[in-house]
């Protein structure tokens, strides 16, 4: 059963003696969280990470090729100072093994490092259709949470 949400950049030198096998370099038995419609990743940074570099991340059903997840992030100082981000991926899928990819992108576009994992989904996060939108949309967590913090905020100005 997968127990983490994280996963991670390796460096692999030619000297490695895991670097001919093409092995994964993330952490075992991860598992995306969700929030909504979204799958959520985190992402502990390698060492050449630097800020404006972008990870993209993309998440392909290992059964179903046409259903998959993706999304990117564009490095910040405080993500670099960090070490890690939360990565947002959209998209929609059944449950199940999606094969992973990350990769870093460097400030001329060039590709700096690359990680495969599989991850696992727990529930399927299916596609809407227009009518479901707004109804989605009108009773989103947010919509809801926010409404809230405003009640609070009148209460406690009027006190």
């Amino acid at each position: 059963m997968a127990t983490s949400r994280t996963i991670q950049f390796e460096l692999y030198t030619h000297c490695d003696p895991m670097f001919p096998t093409g092995s994964a370099s993330a952490i075992d038995e991860i598992k995306f969280d969700t929030q909504g419609k979204e799958l959520v990743l985190d992402c502990l940074l390698p060492s050449d990470a630097a800020v404006g570099n972008v990870i993209a991340v993309t998440a392909t059903h290992e059964l179903q090729r046409d259903v998959s997840f993706s999304g990117s992030y564009k490095l910040k100082e405080q993500d670099i100072n960090s070490g890690t981000i939360e990565l947002i991926l959209k998209g929609h899928g059944e449950a199940g093994t999606y094969m992973t990819q990350l990769s870093l992108t460097g400030l001329t576009g060039g590709v700096k490092n690359v990680v495969d994992a599989q991850v696992e989904l727990e529930h399927p996060i299916l596609e809407l259709d227009s009518s479901c939108k707004a109804t989605y949309k009108e009773n989103s967590p947010i919509k809801t949470i926010m409404s809230k913090l405003k009640e609070w905020k009148s209460d406690f100005l009027m006190a």
